[in-house]
């Protein structure tokens, strides 16, 4: 029986991954980088540590990640000021749905702890949730399994009954590596076919994940 649901945040719950790729095309503009998108694009479901190392390793140890990181960042922030942060669909009903029936919501995020909370009380669902573990509460980040058992165990269930909800191929991973039910949503790119033949279920929106637990729970 699913007693949690544990959310990834940006690309799952919130329409930020594309934000946050305008972001890295403003510093490869501003610096006129040979680089395109594909290597953030790879660095989706990454903490700030786990995705440092891939820039490292693809570019050198002498790439000025952290410099042009947080650029970006505050790049990002004055564009979420600005525009706001769009909740993505079917939220709403998920939600609603949840509460109803006493399933825990809970948020498993590589966006550290209260940069986390402030994303989700600008784009007003903050409420929605029973807790949130970020990715600067865990050792190992996505794809190790480390953020959803931390999650888990917050919720207060085995992993047996929970549910994840992903969007990346480092998420995917990540909830497969915990060997926890794991529902894709694609958002920015598709996951390899191998790994998706691995999810529990695929949906289009978060409102189908609704019919998943009724088809697990019986209810």
């Amino acid at each position: 029986m699913i007693k949690a649901v544990l959310f990834d945040m940006d690309g799952t719950l919130l329409d930020t991954e594309s934000t946050g790729l305008k972001a890295w095309q403003y510093i490869i503009d501003k610096y006129d980088l040979n680089l395109d998108l594909t290597l953030p694009i790879k660095s989706i479901g990454l903490n700030n540590k786990s995705m440092s190392e891939l820039f490292y390793n693809e570019l050198g140890a002498d790439f000025p990640f952290k410099q042009y990181w947080q650029e970006g960042t505050e790049y990002l922030k004055k564009y979420e000021e600005e525009h706001g942060i769009d909740v993505k669909d079917g939220f709403e009903e998920l939600s609603a749905y949840l509460k109803e029936n006493n399933v825990k919501m809970l948020v498993a995020t590589s966006t550290y702890h209260n940069s986390a909370i402030e994303k989700l009380k600008k784009a007003g669902i903050y409420e929605h949730f029973d807790g949130l573990i970020g990715g600067d509460e865990i050792e190992n980040g996505k794809p190790a399994p480390d953020i959803f058992l931390e999650c888990a165990k917050l919720a207060g269930y085995s992993t047996e009954e929970c549910l994840v909800v992903e969007d990346s191929e480092n998420g995917v991973r990540s909830a497969l590596a915990a060997d926890i039910r794991c529902i894709y949503i694609k958002d920015i790119k598709d996951i390899n076919g191998e790994l998706k033949s691995k999810v529990f279920r695929e949906c289009k929106d978060l409102s189908q994940i609704i019919e998943v637990i009724k088809e697990v729970n019986f209810i």
